[in-house]
Order: C-alpha cells, then structure tokens, then sequence
C-alpha cells in the first residue's frame, strides 16, 4: 500500500477513535441515567401510562422498583397511596373512514376525551359558527351527525365558546364531528358523552363527505384504582421538616389498541430528573430537611394524586417548608419557566442567584398561579410551592410524538446541578 495511503487511513482511524472517546465523555452519568429512566417509561409496554391495559400500574410498579434500588425510605412504613376515580377509555377498536379512506388515530383525528361508543355510519350536516351557536337542540334525526368547519383565521375565545356548545351538544343530543387546523392535542376525561364527538385534523379546506363510518369502543371505569409511590430521604440530624420533590408518572394512554401516547417530555422526563434528584441526596442527605419523593398518578385527569394527598395524608402540610414540582424536563435549550416564582419571590431570587454563579441555564422566567400541575393544590394551602418547568425546540405535547428519543436533555445536567443546590440551601 502507498505510504500516502497508510497515513490517510492511520489519521482517520485515530479521528474516529478521538471523535468515539470525545462522543463517550461527553454523555454523562447523570444524563444517561435521565434518558435510560425516560425510555423506560416511555416504552410500549408502560401503555402510555393510562388506564388500558394497566400502563399506569405498570408505571407505578417500575418506580416503587427504582425507590428500592436507591434506598429511598417507605413513608409511614408504606410506599403507595391508594385512591379511585372515573376515567373514559379507549381500550379496543378505534377507527374511522371519510371517503372509503381510514384515517390514522394521532395524525388524522382523535376522539374527544369524553367520546361515547359508536360502531355504523353517520350522515354528515356541516355547520359554521352561527349555526352551531344557535342550534337547537332535538333538531337533528337520529343517524345524523354535525360536522362543524371553523372559517380561516377564527379567533381562539370565539373558537373556545363553539366547542363547549358542541360538547354540550354531544352530551346530550347528536354525534358531534368537528374540524380543525390546530396542531391535535388530546388528555383524559372523568365523564362519557351520550353520543361521540371525534376532531379531525384537515388543512385542505375540503368539502365535507356526505357520511362518515366510524368504529369506536370506548369503556367508562367507574372506578380505577391508583397509587402515588412515596419515598424519603431522612435529614442528618433529627428534623420534622420536609421538603417534597414531586412529578406525575401518568400520561394518557391508549386511543385503541394500536395507538398510544408515549409521553416523554410530559412526564417521563420529570420523573427522571425528580430519580436523579433523590440518587444524589441519597448520597449526602439535606442538613436539616428530610427530603420526601412523590411520583404522582392522575394528573393529567385534574391533579387528582396531589389533591388526594394534600387531603388525606398523614404528613402535616405545616411540616413542609417548599414543594418543588418538576415536569416536562427534556430540553432547556431556551431556559427554564418558574410557576409561582412571583409569589414567593424569596424562592425564585435564591434560585435565580444560584443560576448567575452556576450558569446551569440561560434564562429563569417567572410566571405567576398557575393550577397547570400538582404544585397548585399545596400552594392553595399555603405551602410554599415552585413548578419548574423546561423551555426549547421540543414542541410535542399530548400527542403520539412527544417520544423518549425526540428530547434533546440538552440541560439535563446542568438542570440538575442546579437544583441540588438549590436544595442544599435548606
């Protein structure tokens, strides 16, 4: 072989070997650990973490495993929090056809969270704004159905005002079709419509087909049951106090039994951030604070774990000195939101002077109250509480893409080095 060949392929044989070390250095410990935990919860066999085929219990199972693993502490001599609910499912067949053509469930529609059962055809009367506003109910025969086309550029409190009259129409009167050009978006629901209501995604702004065929199974649970899976770490020296760490695990589950959604960024990657949070106080418990580790069930159904506990556990909310609730930690590329930042400004200026000594993130913004996740119920009793949240390119929300693999954990170990000191500081 040529000599001038020998030292291409020797130099780029030590290239590649440099650019792997280089590659293997730089992903971290912590963020690995992050995105092995995300995976986790964000693979096939977690359901979505609903209420099909057991996902949030399999959730549940997999973190009272990981508390074990890191020597996290029963509380009370228990680790789950039992409560029921109501939930509307999707367990088995969800399908619908417009033109002879099945639609995809994620990405062509999605049924209404409160959608009822329906298998057989629907003759279709599209509607605009006015007629919906002044429809009339018992108007419609039965085997019909409205289908609602929203004209360009409605304005969203316009928009907003439409669909509860159309959710008050399939409550109670006729099937409900409606269009949209917004991004779908879907969550859980404690109640079930008489009649179905299913949105379709159309930006080609055609002509309404005359029927429909739709084939939806939805099951109505009564009562499901869930846990909160608590854990601590106890303070070096004797102390009543806590802090709690806290992130929801649910996620919405199933539209059929094809279709789920993963729920990365909302809230596995909360829950992987709340993980490395308590691997690391593990290792050097707080001075004075026991450190209690909450993942929440039935948030996305209306923060129903956190209220329970706010209600109904043995820990006295005077014994809490700061809820810190995490969700949607996946990216940071554009900083981090503090809910709450406002109102206990205390709070927020010792985080924000921790940021300028660290340069953890590039931007703290503050936001007010906020009943957006499970800080809000401790907050109402005056808890001091902070709900933190990621900014960045991510964008999926509620739907089937918001996957383990589309999150970039661009700051997830600098956000966590941020927040550990700002526990220390208690």
């Amino acid at each position: 072989m040529p000599r001038n060949h020998i030292q291409f392929f020797l130099s780029f044989f030590l290239g590649s070997l440099l650019t792997a070390l280089n590659f293997t250095h730089c992903q971290s410990a912590i963020t690995n650990y992050g995105r092995e935990i995300t995976n986790k919860l964000c693979s096939p066999e977690m359901e979505g973490r609903g209420y099909v085929n057991s996902g949030c219990e399999k959730a549940a199972s997999f973190i009272v495993s990981e508390f074990n693993n890191l020597g996290l502490l029963p509380m009370n001599g228990v680790s789950k929090q039992p409560f029921t609910f109501s939930v509307n499912t999707f367990p088995n067949k969800c399908s619908i056809r417009l033109r002879y053509r099945k639609q995809i469930p994620g990405i062509n529609f999605l049924v209404h969270p409160s959608c009822a059962p329906h298998h057989g055809r629907l003759s279709l009367i599209p509607m605009g704004s006015n007629e919906v506003l002044s429809y009339s109910y018992g108007k419609l025969p039965q085997g019909k159905a409205i289908a609602f086309v929203p004209h360009p550029g409605i304005p969203r409190d316009s928009l907003r005002i439409i669909r509860n009259k159309l959710e008050k129409i399939a409550q109670v009167d006729v099937p409900v079709i409606e269009y949209t050009r917004e991004k779908l978006t879907w969550s859980v629901s404690s109640s079930q419509f008489k009649y179905p209501y299913i949105q379709i995604f159309d930006t080609l702004d055609v002509s309404v087909p005359k029927q429909i065929k739709i084939n939806i199974d939805a099951k109505f649970e009564k009562q499901v049951s869930v846990d909160n899976i608590m854990g601590y770490v106890a303070a070096k020296n004797s102390s009543d106090s806590f802090i709690v760490v806290c992130a929801h695990y649910d996620h919405l589950g199933r539209m059929g039994k094809k279709t789920y959604f993963p729920g990365g960024n909302d809230n596995a990657s909360g829950v992987a951030m709340m993980l490395t949070l308590a691997k690391a106080i593990k290792n050097q418990p707080l001075p004075n604070h026991n450190v209690l580790f909450i993942a929440f069930a039935g948030e996305e159904i209306g923060l129903k774990g956190s209220t329970f506990f706010v209600n109904e556990s043995g820990v006295l909310l005077n014994q809490i000195s700061m809820v810190l609730n995490l969700d949607i930690m996946g990216s940071g590329e554009d900083g981090i939101t503090v809910v709450n930042g406002s109102v206990y400004t205390a709070l927020f200026d010792k985080l924000k002077q921790i940021n300028n000594s660290t340069l953890s993130v590039s931007t703290i913004k503050t936001r007010g109250r906020a009943a957006n996740s499970d800080h809000y119920p401790f907050s109402e009793k005056g808890v001091p509480s902070l709900f933190i949240y990621t900014m960045g390119p991510n964008k999926n929300y509620h739907d089937i893409f918001d996957k383990s693999e589309a999150l970039s954990f661009n700051r997830f170990d600098e956000l966590s080095y941020l927040l550990l000191r700002f526990l220390q500081t208690f």
